[in-house]
């Protein structure tokens, strides 16, 4: 049986959709391949056997200002790359592993397959003047020639293959879109009017908007906002948290196991996503497939919002106030882009329809 590696953080340990999403593929590649993971920026360094995959952890670099300078840990990969020999290796998102595991494909005629996550992955990295400049400079090369020289790019919309051949030259080899298990539970909403935002609290996703989107509501006592994410740490997370406390129509539930979420997402109205960027957010499938329709401040990959009528775009915190209004206020619409939600998802998203052209790939690519 072949040998793949999957270079990405892995769940549950490391909770975050690209490693959720990771962690489905790699469940559906078991009976094909061999799996084992290397998963960086863990608290601690161990080996571990889970559910039969066997997992590296390695741990970021000691000093605070290095935590994420993972080129550093370029030794301690290729030792776990050597004494495992992949026959393939699996790399999600842009940071130096992508070009640790280029220079060891090259080396060890092993295939890389880079998955592209979200827009920054396929940006120019632009280096400012600070006491890292040179390690962040170094951090950059790896990265670049990680690109340049992966084997195989999966990009999951058009937009990621008019930023490559841009900005590196390259091509997506293919457009895969991502994988979820079809929600068979019955949906039901029941009021209040629930709205959510899911996500790991910190600044790229902007969680203080959704608290400024609450308090816009804060007199109708026929609405529920709920946050839910893994806190963040220091005085972003306590200044965020004395903000909700202001208001009784907000609850945060901090981080859930994601059947919790999906029993919430249920029973939901609303779902509102306040990113800077994103690729396809986890969350916006998962509310999808329950028929709950998106507003999005920002992120709407390739329009498929807007294309397929599943929500709002709203481009703007004043528009996004109206958007939320409007579907709050207009059952009929909202219940209509729920339905077309749920149709796309099981249309683009369906484990069972993608899962077999993920498996096509990596058997394509091991016999190269």
């Amino acid at each position: 049986m072949k040998k793949v590696c999957f270079l990405v953080g892995y769940y549950p340990i490391n909770k975050g959709g690209s490693e959720y999403q990771a962690y489905l593929l790699s469940q559906e590649l078991r009976e094909q391949f061999e799996i084992f993971y290397i998963s960086v920026g863990y608290e601690k360094e161990e080996y571990i056997i889970d559910n039969g995959i066997k997992i590296y952890t390695l741990k970021g670099p000691a000093f605070f200002c290095f935590k994420d300078v993972y080129f550093l840990l370029k030794s301690k990969i290729v030792k776990i790359l050597n004494k495992e020999k992949p026959d393939l290796i699996y790399q999600r998102v842009a940071y130096s592993a992508t070009g640790i595991a280029a220079k060891y494909s090259q080396e060890h005629g092993c295939p890389l397959i880079w998955h592209i996550d979200s827009k920054p992955d396929v940006e120019i990295k632009k280096l400012s003047v600070s006491k890292r400049i040179l390690v962040d400079y170094f951090e950059k090369k790896y990265l670049e020639f990680g690109i340049k020289n992966a084997n195989c790019i999966i990009g999951q919309e058009d937009y990621h293959n008019e930023m490559l051949v841009r900005n590196f030259g390259k091509e997506c080899t293919v457009i895969l879109n991502s994988v979820l298990p079809v929600e068979k539970k019955q949906i039901v909403k029941t009021l209040p009017i629930k709205v959510l935002w899911i996500a790991n609290i910190k600044p790229l996703k902007q969680p203080e908007l959704f608290v400024d989107l609450a308090y816009h509501f804060k007199e109708d006592d026929s609405l529920s906002f709920i946050m839910i994410g893994r806190p963040a740490t220091g005085n972003y997370q306590v200044k965020l948290e004395k903000r909700m406390q202001r208001l009784s129509n907000l609850e945060y539930k901090g981080e859930l196991p994601i059947d919790e979420v999906n029993d919430l997402l249920r029973e939901s109205h609303l779902f509102v996503n306040t990113s800077l960027y994103e690729g396809v957010p986890i969350t916006f499938i998962q509310a999808w497939m329950r028929e709950v329709p998106t507003v999005s401040l920002n992120v709407d990959p390739d329009d498929m919002i807007k294309k397929n009528k599943l929500g709002f775009h709203s481009g703007s915190f004043e528009q996004m106030v109206k958007d939320v209004r409007f579907l709050i206020e207009n059952k009929k619409v909202r219940e209509e882009m729920g339905r077309n939600a749920k149709k796309y998802a099981l249309r683009e998203y369906d484990i069972e329809k993608n899962a077999p052209k993920y498996v096509e790939l990596f058997e394509r690519m091991v016999k190269r």
